[in-house]
């Protein structure tokens, strides 16, 4: 729920008002896999682009912004492919 948030400060945000305290570490960890595809619905490309840069580059877990970066752009181009009717295969 907090990846819907789709900016980080607001993602961080939700989770101190509904998540216990204990769980918070767990919670930032998995805010990686889940916000690409949140970022890549928006509308803009600098929608995008600040979405990202929200991200700061000491977040925990470490290379949060780099992971979140990568997954927005392999989701990209996976959308791409699939709009250009190539299908890739994977050995």
């Amino acid at each position: 729920m907090a990846a819907k948030r789709t900016y980080y400060p607001l993602c961080l945000e939700y989770l101190d008002k509904h998540l216990d305290k204990d769980f918070h570490d767990l919670a930032r960890a998995t805010l990686p896999y889940y916000l690409p595809a949140n970022i890549l619905d928006l509308t803009t490309r600098e929608q995008r682009r600040n979405a990202i840069e929200s991200i700061p580059d000491d977040a925990v877990p470490s290379h949060t912004k780099e992971l979140v970066k990568i997954g927005v752009q392999m989701l990209w181009k996976k959308e791409r492919a699939k709009k250009n009717g190539i299908q890739r295969r994977f050995k």
